[in-house]
C-alpha cells in the first residue's frame, strides 16, 4: 500500500536523504512503477510548500521528476527538471550536487524525446559544473560521461560513445583499482 509505505518512509525521513521515500526497507531495491509514482506523489504534496530552495523540496521534486521519467512521462519530468534547475541555479551555491543530477535526468529526459541538440547543452553545462565542483572521478560526474556516451551510441556516434565509456572506464579503474 502506497499509504503505508509514505507514512514509513516519513518516520525514516531524515533531511538530505531521500532513501526512505526511493528505498524499501525490507529488501533494499529501489521502488518501481505505481510504487514509485505514489511514493513520490505522496512525498511532493507534503513538501511543495516549502521554500523553493529547501533541499528537502529539491530532493522530493527530483524524485518526482524520476518517477515521471521511469514512467514514460517525459514531459512533465521534463519541466520537473526545469523548474528544479531554475531554483538551482539561481540560488547561488545552494545543492550544487543537486543540480548535476537534476541536470543528468533532463539530459535523459530530453534524449527520450529525441531532442538530442538541448540533450547536448544539458550534459555538457552539467559535465563542466561537475568536473569543476566534484572533479572527474565523482560518481555524479561518471553518471553525465556515460548518459554522453549513451546518447552518441544512439544517435549511431560509436566513436564518440566509445571515447566517453573508455574514459569513465579508466577513471574507475584508477579509483577503484580494478
Amino acid at each position: 500500500h502506497v499509504g503505508c509505505r509514505a507514512e514509513a518512509a516519513a518516520h525514516r525521513e531524515q533531511p538530505g536523504n531521500p532513501e526512505g521515500w526511493q528505498t524499501c526497507v525490507t529488501c533494499g531495491h529501489r521502488f518501481t512503477g505505481q510504487m514509485q509514482m505514489g511514493l513520490a506523489e505522496t512525498w511532493w504534496g507534503k513538501v511543495k510548500g516549502l521554500d523553493e530552495a529547501n533541499e528537502v523540496r529539491q530532493w522530493a521534486g527530483f524524485l518526482l521528476a524520476t518517477a515521471f521519467h521511469e514512467g514514460g512521462r517525459y514531459a512533465e519530468s521534463e519541466t520537473k527538471c526545469r523548474e528544479l534547475r531554475a531554483v538551482q541555479q539561481r540560488v547561488a551555491g545552494a545543492h550544487s550536487q543537486m543540480e548535476g543530477v537534476t541536470a543528468n535526468l533532463l539530459g535523459n529526459t530530453l534524449q527520450a524525446q529525441n531532442k538530442f541538440s538541448d540533450a547536448e547543452v544539458v550534459y555538457g553545462e552539467a559535465l563542466s559544473k561537475q568536473r569543476q565542483e566534484l572533479g572527474d572521478e565523482h560518481p555524479y560526474t561518471l553518471a553525465t560521461l556515460t548518459s554522453i556516451g549513451n546518447m552518441a551510441r544512439s544517435q549511431g556516434n560509436f566513436g564518440r560513445a566509445l571515447a566517453m565509456f573508455q574514459e569513465v572506464r579508466e577513471i574507475q579503474q584508477r579509483v577503484l583499482g580494478t
